[in-house]
C-alpha cells in the first residue's frame, strides 16, 4: 500500500507501507526538505542489502514520530 503521510506538517508522498520491513527509508533529500537538523541524525556504519542483495551505505538513523488518521 502506497499512501501520502503528514509529519510536522510536511506531506511525505509515496510512503510505502510493508509491516514485514526490518526499517523504513526516508531519502537524505526528504529529510534536508522536512528541515531535520543533521545533528539530530544519530551514527549508524552498517550497510543494509537491497532487494538485489547489493549492500548500499546509510547515514545514520532518527526516530519520527508519526500518526495517521485524523486530528
Amino acid at each position: 500500500m502506497v499512501i501520502t503521510v503528514e509529519i510536522d506538517k510536511f506531506a511525505i508522498t509515496k510512503v510505502l507501507v510493508d509491516q514485514g520491513s526490518s526499517m523504513d527509508i526516508l531519502y537524505w533529500r526528504t529529510l534536508q526538505k522536512m528541515r531535520i537538523p543533521e545533528s539530530e541524525i544519530q551514527p549508524y556504519d552498517e550497510k543494509i542489502v537491497r532487494f538485489s542483495s547489493e549492500r548500499v551505505d546509510t547515514r545514520g538513523y532518527i526516530d519520527l514520530y508519526t500518526m495517521f488518521g485524523e486530528e
